[in-house]
């Protein structure tokens, strides 16, 4: 067969283009029906297939809108959350850092209060509402590895607070918070009883703290306060001084025995621990500062204050699930 087609086509290269057509057609029809059939069977199948094309293109668009509308929403409500962080300052120098402890809905909330007196309301009530005997919380300490050298004293504070002796815990929980602020530095500088300069502003921990805006809320809260908290009592201190690390410590005034100055320690505390988190998330996924990441900075500090709090979640989840797991083996 081989030898017939090549002696053909060698004839056929001799031939005018009448004669080749005529040679040639019983060759080439075969391939021509094949190229028909395939066309009638795609157009066929188009067509049996419309209502199915035209019902996947009006859902391509649907969720082409869906998307757009989310797009836009999620920049305003990051815009806004930025927005919102803007007034960590002004309650810090009240006293107050970012609650750690609440959702970002109720951090919003809290953001929205007018003066200190309204924010500390805003928390007593939060606590008392959503863990009235401290158990959350004192479970949530506890396990935090940052406080592991007071395993001891740490359920005793809470004993006492759960009395009303507030006094009693305070003195613990500023040696707390002092001892989880020096651990923010290197290990080489854990020795360090300058707390304020820890926090410093262009210091390593706020430079890192700084790359993305959630973070950065949390820090510039916490140097605030701490530097409220560790400033310099006059020689005639008067009665309506607020709570003081140096006075309590060197035994210049007496503890406050108040449930709000209570909440607003162990807030601190949280929110110190919180920066601990958050520093090493950062350490792990640096948010390099371009002109780019800028621009998405709010998306991102809402997307990561959703997932962070309210702060533990997930390794108090983790425990219960363990608990869980070992309570079912025989």
């Amino acid at each position: 067969m081989k030898a017939q087609i090549d002696a053909e086509l060698r004839k056929a290269a001799n031939l005018p283009p009448s004669e080749l057509e005529t040679v040639l057609a019983p060759y080439l029809q075969p391939l021509f029906q094949q190229i028909e059939m395939v066309r009638h069977a795609w157009f066929t199948w188009v067509e049996d297939n419309r209502e199915t094309f035209l019902r996947v293109g009006q859902a391509v668009q649907e969720v082409g809108a869906k998307v757009g509308t989310f797009l836009v929403e999620m920049d305003e409500a990051s815009q806004r959350f930025a927005e919102m962080l803007g007034e960590v300052e002004r309650l810090a120098d009240c006293g107050w850092t970012v609650p750690t402890e609440l959702t970002v809905s109720e951090l919003i909330d809290f953001l929205r209060s007018p003066d200190g007196e309204a924010a500390a309301a805003y928390l007593v009530q939060r606590f008392d509402s959503m863990d009235s005997d401290w158990s959350q919380m004192e479970a949530r300490l506890c396990t935090d590895p940052h406080l592991s050298e007071f395993q001891t004293v740490l359920p005793q504070c809470f004993r006492a607070i759960r009395r009303a002796d507030y006094a009693i815990a305070v003195p613990n929980l500023i040696a707390m918070l002092e001892r989880v602020i020096q651990t923010l530095n290197p290990e080489s500088l854990h020795a360090s009883t300058d707390v304020p300069k820890t926090l410093r502003a262009k210091g390593v921990i706020a430079e890192k703290a700084q790359e993305d805006l959630f973070c950065a809320a949390i820090w510039l809260s916490l140097l605030k306060v701490v530097k409220l908290l560790w400033g310099n009592l006059p020689l005639n201190i008067p009665d309506s001084a607020g709570l003081s690390r140096h006075g309590v410590q060197h035994g210049r005034t007496e503890p406050p025995n108040t449930k709000t100055e209570i909440v607003r320690l162990l807030n601190t505390l949280e929110t110190a621990l919180a920066l601990h988190e958050l520093l090493h998330e950062n350490r792990e996924f640096s948010i390099k500062e371009s002109n780019g990441s800028k621009k998405i900075q709010p998306a991102i500090a809402l997307i990561r204050a959703n997932f962070f709090l309210p702060r533990g979640k997930h390794r108090l989840a983790d425990t219960s699930s363990e608990e869980e797991s070992q309570t079912k083996l025989p």
